[in-house]
């Protein structure tokens, strides 16, 4: 890159720039809290208190507005969602639950929408390959979704809206002793729903409920030592309109422990974890004892260190051991699903150092697949500094992708030669950070040999190629009482075996900006979602037809108003001008919804 085009790009903003520090750590960059000028790749965090804000009924809601972030939902509330990080496909992104792998991600990707926005503590979001940290999955970004949290909280939240929804949640974290927290939480979650797919004749209201508990147990067993447990459960039923069946059950729990050492600047942690999850889908008319389950499970343990020399350097490396099976009683149509158990043994060690004004990272990982044998991964990062708060950085990373249990061996539809994804990935970035905001720009060009694509109704997986490139731009800024905050993707996703078509519901425009201010002692947040036209396919005949859905503009606007210095009132309103949609062919999406609510701090 030339010095000119360098400084033309950074020559608008530098007579606005400021100096500023950033002390907030960041954990989900290399699995244990560092500070988040030391983070060389973009992220993103969700805070309690905008959550709280923005008042989200479901993760997908939440995460929908971040950067790189784009929705396939066939529905409301509940209803099957999935997730594409810088146009990868949903199972090409790892999502964690206090930094454990949902056991769900076994037979395929997970289910946001499955999961209750009340249990949520914070939320880090990290784009680009993250393999050398996480292992395999990690291609399009990591969603570490955290439950825990050190701040004292005894609060009873109480909501009600559009569909008959109902909403409860407690939540409780205190400490009990000098040495020991406890957190509880549970809550539950229903809508009546509408009916999703209104002209396949079958008029009804596709509901959802939901049910959730977590408990959490922290214990200092002195200066150093510290011990840690925790356990997670979900049990979430949705009716919907289907062929084989209109009420699906999931039922997944996640039990977590470990210990941590730290002294100075030396860390250690050990931990463990186990998760199941069970899917069954029946047709109301022949009742739950006809369903057949999907039952998934999964290990893990990992030995993390740190080591901190000086403020300018810092050393990791761990082991990670992780098995991953289907448990015997998973049917499909009578049929048992032949998958042997599958291990992966991961080592890795990443350098971080700083010589003024450049800042550099240098990781690698090897990973041994019990099924597709031995996968390295790396990444490099170097960062400069530049005059009036301005820095750039350049990074190469790599990664890759086992096929899931269900696309190698899903009954009838078994793809055994389906190969491994792996990716390559370059990325330039530019921020800069002023007393009234800040901008950041990522350029970045991903290539994945192998991708794993579904190929249509009745048929098995197979593998393509894929090369997307996008841009990332994000700005904040104050003016007057209002904070904003804007972004702006431009995702070119293209299957190279498909005439480069641009990969199925992935717009390659999407924007979004919310605004945010304290007005009349209350809180505000309004903010607005556009996504560009899509690709997509009509499945209802094959071979299936190709169409293209249109755009559309989404508004939200929420409010919080303090009655006392207990008791808060709530109310949201959700596509306030009730836009009609469609975020996947044939599913209606959601219309105007109105919440009200109350919190209660004890």
């Amino acid at each position: 890159m030339s010095k000119q085009w360098l400084a033309a790009a950074l020559l608008p903003w530098a007579a606005f720039a400021q100096n500023s520090s950033d002390t907030t750590d960041i954990t989900i960059y290399n699995r244990v809290k560092q500070p988040a000028a030391t983070v060389l790749a973009p992220v993103e965090v969700i805070t309690k208190a905008e959550i709280e804000r923005r008042q989200p009924k479901s993760v997908t809601e939440l995460l929908r507005v971040l950067p790189g972030v784009q929705m396939g939902s066939s529905g409301g509330l509940g209803q099957q969602t999935s997730l594409f990080i810088r146009g990868t496909n949903s199972d090409q992104s790892l999502v964690l639950i206090n930094g454990r792998p949902l056991a769900s991600m076994v037979a395929g990707s997970p289910d946001l929408s499955q999961i209750p926005v009340a249990s949520i503590e914070r939320v880090e979001y990290i784009r680009g390959p993250r393999a050398v940290a996480y292992g395999a999955n990690a291609i399009g970004g990591v969603i570490n979704i955290i439950t825990t949290t050190d701040a004292d909280i005894a609060k009873l939240s109480l909501t009600g809206g559009s569909h008959d929804y109902v909403g409860t949640d407690l939540s409780l974290n205190q400490w009990v002793s000098e040495q020991t927290r406890v957190q509880l939480g549970t809550g539950y979650q229903r809508t009546r729903g509408y009916d999703i797919q209104p002209g396949n004749d079958e008029p009804d209201r596709d509901g959802f409920h939901s049910r959730y508990a977590r408990l959490g147990l922290e214990h200092e067993l002195s200066r150093e030592w510290s011990l840690f447990l925790g356990a997670n459960g979900w049990d979430n039923q949705t009716r919907y309109d289907g062929a084989w069946g209109d009420i699906s059950e999931n039922q997944s729990y996640q039990l977590d422990g470990g210990v941590q050492y730290q002294h100075e600047g030396w860390l250690s942690r050990l931990d463990a974890s186990y998760g199941e999850s069970e899917l069954r889908s029946w047709k109301e008319s022949q009742g739950r004892e006809t369903s057949e389950p999907l039952s998934t499970a999964i290990h893990k343990l990992s030995w993390l260190n740190q080591l901190r020399t000086t403020e300018r350097s810092i050393l990791t490396a761990g082991v990670d051991w992780q098995n991953e099976r289907i448990k015997s009683e998973s049917r499909s149509f009578g049929n048992a699903f032949s998958a042997p158990d599958r291990d992966n043994l991961g080592l890795f060690a990443s350098a971080y150092w700083q010589l003024a004004p450049f800042s550099f990272e240098l990781a690698g990982r090897t990973d041994d697949n019990e099924q597709f044998g031995r996968h390295n991964t790396w990444q490099a990062t170097t960062a400069l500094e530049l005059p009036a708060s301005h820095r750039t950085t350049l990074s190469y990373g790599t990664a890759f992708r086992a096929p899931s249990f269900a696309q190698l061996y899903w009954p009838g539809f078994e793809a055994p030669d389906l190969q491994p994804e792996e990716a390559e990935n370059w990325e330039l970035g530019f921020a800069g950070q002023y007393e009234l905001g800040g901008w950041k720009l990522n350029l970045y060009r991903n290539e994945i040999s192998n991708l794993i694509q579904y190929q249509g109704p009745n048929m098995p997986h197979d593998n393509t190629d894929a090369l997307i490139k996008g841009v990332e731009l994000q700005l904040n800024a104050d003016t007057g009482i209002v904070h904003h905050v804007v972004s702006f993707d431009y995702t070119d996703a293209e299957d190279k075996r498909n005439d480069n078509r641009q990969l199925l519901r992935r717009a390659k425009r999407k924007a979004s900006w919310r605004g945010e201010l304290d007005w009349l002692d209350a809180k505000w947040s309004l903010e607005a979602l556009y996504v560009g036209k899509r690709n997509d396919q009509d499945f209802s005949s094959w071979p299936a037809r190709d169409l293209v859905l249109p755009s559309y503009t989404l508004w939200n606007l929420a409010a919080s108003y303090p009655l006392t210095s207990q008791l808060t009132l709530n109310g949201k309103v959700n596509n306030l001008f009730d836009k009609d949609y469609q975020n996947i062919f044939g599913y209606r999406a959601p219309g105007a919804e109105f919440y009200l609510g109350a919190d209660y701090r004890f």
